[in-house]
Order: C-alpha cells, then sequence, then structure tokens
C-alpha cells in the first residue's frame, strides 16, 4: 500500500511528535559532569595513503588536488583510476603540534591531568586517546555547544592546508583520511574520461549524483526511467561500490566492539544478496556496459562503509567534472528530483553563488547514539571514543547535499584530514565544522513525504505502509530516546 494523505498526515503527526520529545531529550544539559569511559579496546583504523606509493601518474603536479590533468594524472597501467590524495609534506613542518596536542600540554604542565600512560601519545604524534582525554578533562565542561568540535582530530587550522594542496605545495600535515580507492569504470555519460576541453554540451549546470547501493538494479532502472528526457545541462550518474562477498548479510562487526544489524529495506536486500556476491558482480558491470552511466568503486558497497562512498563521490566529482559543472546534487536512490524546478533555481543564482553552494535539509536533533548489546538498535551507534560529545555538530541529512564546486575542493581536502567516522553525514558535518567561513545551509524545496507537490526540488518515493515498517520506526524511537 502507497503511502497516501490519511498515511502521511500520521507519519508526519508522528514525526512531530517524535521531535518534540528528542528536542526535549537531548537539550545540553549545563550541569553535566564527566562521563565515565565505556569501552577499552576501540581501535582507529589507518586510512593514510601516504603510506602508500600514491597515485598511479608521475606527473610534476602529483601533489595538486583537484588534478591538472584528467585523465592522465589518475590512470593507472590497469586503466583503473585512483583518487588517493597525493600531499607532500613539509619536512620541517612534519612534527607540528596540533591543537589537541598543545592543550593536552598545557593541562598536564598546569597539573590538571594526571600521568596516566594509557593516554600517553606515540612519537608519531597520532591521535589515538588524545581526543577523549581532552574531553574527559575539560571538554565536557562545553558538552552541547559547539565551541569544542574544532578539537577533533586532526585539530589544526585549515586554512593553510588546503592553500597548499589546492597549488601543489608541501603542506603542514600529512592526512589521515585518505583511503587508497580505485574507479573500476567510471561515467560515459557525463564527465567522461576526456583530454580535451570540454565541449558546450559537456558543461553542464548541474550533475546529480545518485549514492547508489550495489543492490538496487530496480531503483537504477527507475531513475532512468524517470530522467529519460532530462533538459540539457543537467546529468545523472550512479555512484556504487562492490558487492559484499564474506556472507555477512545484514550483519557488521564495529571497530568500536558492538554488533550491528541493518533493519529495514536496506537490511532484507544486503540479506537476500549475502551468498550471490558473483551474481551481483556480473550483473553491475554488464549494467555498467549497456548504459555508461557507473562510477564503480573498489570498496565494498555496504552501509558502514558509507563514508567511503561520500569521499568516493567528492573525488570523482571534484576531479572528473573540474571546469564541466558549477554544482552536484548528491542523492540516495530513494529519492527523486524535479529536474525543471532543480535548473530553475539554479540558473536564477549567479554563477559565483552556484559554486560557493554547500546546503542539505538540516538535522535538528544530533544526539549521539551509544552503542546497545541488542545490535538491531546500532544503526547510528557512535562509541565514547569515536565522538565524546552527546551531540553531533550541526550537519546536513545524507540523502540529499546540494554542493558548489569551490566548496567540493575544500570538502575534499579537509575529509582527508578529518578522523574517519562510518557514519557518513555525521562525518561530513565534523568536516564542515573544521572549515573557516563554511556552514550547511538549510535546503529550499525539500519534501520528505510530499510527493504531490509539484514545487518539491526533491522528495522521497513513496514507500510502502507494513508492520515491518512500524517495528523498524518503533526501534528507531526507542533507541533516540534510550528505552
Amino acid at each position: 500500500m502507497v503511502c497516501r494523505r490519511g498515511y502521511c498526515l500520521a507519519y508526519v503527526i508522528f514525526l512531530v511528535l517524535f521531535w518534540l520529545v528528542l528536542w526535549h531529550k537531548t537539550a545540553p544539559n549545563e550541569g553535566s559532569s564527566s562521563p565515565i569511559l565505556q569501552d577499552a579496546d576501540y581501535h582507529i583504523p589507518d586510512f593514510d595513503g601516504t603510506s602508500t606509493s600514491c597515485r598511479c601518474g608521475r606527473s610534476p603536479e602529483m601533489n595538486q588536488w583537484p588534478p591538472l590533468h584528467v585523465p592522465q594524472d589518475l590512470v593507472c597501467p590497469d586503466s583503473t583510476y585512483d583518487l588517493t590524495l597525493c600531499v607532500s609534506v613539509n619536512s620541517s613542518a612534519s612534527l607540528m603540534p596540533t591543537m589537541l596536542h598543545e592543550r593536552l600540554k598545557w593541562l598536564e604542565k598546569s597539573g590538571l591531568a594526571t600521568g596516566d600512560k594509557r593516554w600517553d601519545i606515540d612519537a608519531e604524534g597520532k591521535e589515538k586517546n588524545a581526543l577523549l582525554r581532552w574531553f574527559l578533562l575539560e571538554g565536557y565542561k562545553q558538552d552541547g555547544s559547539e565551541d569544542g568540535y574544532q578539537m577533533y582530530p586532526l585539530a589544526i587550522n585549515l586554512t593553510n592546508t588546503i592553500k597548499a594542496i589546492t597549488h601543489g605545495m608541501p603542506a603542514p600535515h600529512a592526512p589521515i583520511t585518505n583511503p587508497n580507492i580505485r574507479l573500476l569504470r567510471v561515467s560515459r555519460t557525463a564527465c567522461a574520461p576526456k583530454s580535451e576541453e570540454p565541449t558546450e554540451e559537456e558543461r553542464y549546470d548541474l550533475v546529480v549524483i545518485y549514492r547508489s547501493t550495489v543492490y538496487n538494479f530496480e531503483d537504477r532502472e527507475r531513475i532512468r526511467n524517470a530522467t529519460r528526457d532530462l533538459p540539457s545541462g543537467m546529468r545523472v550518474v550512479f555512484m556504487v561500490g562492490l558487492p559484499r562477498t564474506d556472507g555477512g548479510g545484514n550483519l557488521y562487526h564495529m571497530n568500536g566492539g558492538f554488533d550491528l544489524r541493518l533493519p529495514e529495506r536496506a537490511g532484507a536486500a544486503a540479506q537476500s544478496w549475502a551468498h550471490r556476491s558473483a551474481e551481483a558482480r556480473r550483473r553491475l558491470f554488464a549494467e555498467s556496459d549497456l548504459y555508461g552511466d557507473l562510477v564503480i568503486g573498489d570498496y565494498t558497497d555496504t552501509y558502514v562503509n558509507l563514508t567511503y562512498k561520500l569521499i568516493t563521490c567528492h573525488r570523482w566529482a571534484s576531479a572528473f567534472c573540474k571546469d564541466k559543472s558549477d554544482a552536484f546534487l548528491f542523492l540516495d536512490d530513494d529519492f527523486d528530483f524535479n529536474a525543471n524546478s532543480l535548473l530553475t533555481y539554479m540558473r536564477g543564482l549567479a554563477r559565483p553563488k552556484r559554486r560557493q553552494l554547500l546546503s542539505g535539509p538540516m538535522i535538528y536533533w544530533r544526539r549521539v547514539l551509544r552503542p546497545f548489546k541488542n545490535a538491531d538498535r546500532n544503526k547510528w551507534a557512535i562509541t565514547m571514543r569515536e565522538v565524546p560529545w552527546t551531540r553531533l555538530p550541526p550537519y546536513a541529512m545524507g540523502a540529499a547535499t546540494l554542493i558548489g564546486t569551490e566548496v567540493l575542493t575544500e570538502l575534499v581536502v579537509a575529509e582527508a584530514y578529518t578522523r574517519f567516522l562510518w557514519v557518513d553525514d555525521a562525518f561530513l558535518g565534523f568536516v564542515v565544522a573544521k572549515l573557516p567561513f563554511r556552514n550547511f545551509q538549510n535546503m529550499k524545496g525539500f519534501y520528505l513525504e510530499s510527493t504531490n507537490n509539484k514545487k518539491a526540488l526533491i522528495s522521497h518515493v513513496p514507500f510502502k505502509v507494513s508492520l515491518q515498517w512500524f517495528e523498524d520506526s518503533a526501534k528507531q524511537i526507542f533507541n533516540n530516546l534510550r528505552l
């Protein structure tokens, strides 16, 4: 049964009541005291791409982003494309302490930090437990405000780093989140890899990039049918990874020492394809050959790897669409867009304004959810070592973000200097919080369930009301209210 007016009204009332209760529950507590450490064996993976051979290309401008020569600077001998951010670190500044390290040293000299070897920072200056250490000492006093988010690793002023990398100069610090992701296939229908200057037909007002789950073959076909007659100036591509091969289905063992079982439609699809990865891979590459609108990364396409997909989306758009589009719309594949309304909106903005866009449907409840023993309740769980605050910085719903090309360049660099967080939209919130003079703006014309509104720029695909849907929704409410 498709969501109709009565169901949608009930759903809206349900969401409003949920938000009001949650807002009350998550309001910052000014009298809060130092929190208790909840887990002891968290391990931050090493995503430092500079420890590898960097990219395949070997041009003199290898350390510049966006790459000057695409595809030459990215192509590998096996015809794949390497999106690693190559960074030359200024040797004279490589041991520069971060703001977080400087603050911890001051606290220790002031006698406010006790000598506990568990918290020692290693000789290479990597920030393993430093953030939680600082938070337990003094950061908790500002919990709920936005003043402390600049301490999220890597706690540096990004202005000089962005300027250095965008000009191909040595940077003060090495990146900490720089996965070596290769593209096995790239789009032939938008931002195709060509050495020549783009023609007028290859310059766009907007490129829509769907972050599509690898198994959602029918969703991609639905979107193609709906966008078959797009107006000139707009293109659609799909970003996917590779099928999971370990047979784990919808269950994930997280680095924080807890398990996550993905619910709802996405979890059911992961279970259905758990032992059919070879079939999914064959269908995926056949789909790419047929339509030419897929960008396929070599990462495993799972719910807990969405941050990989976000980084890949941003790097592909920044590199391959350089000088071809002023803005990008990043969408989940269960959302539709009104092409004519979007183009009217985009063309109503001066070009400098389009290139500076950073907007999305803002999330107003930002409580950090801690892991439960029950894996079914950990859809958005974050450990205290990952994020010690009880509230996240302002961020937009990952389902839809509108980003200008100049902002995207800054994001690509800033993401490499922001500690990996598996919740992708929260990760992007920390990235933006570290950028001076950048803030998310609430996206106009976004409607979660207003599918009949012809003025909507973006709207959710009508969903089916079922007992399972109510059960999953109730679980998420209980999670947020810690019931």
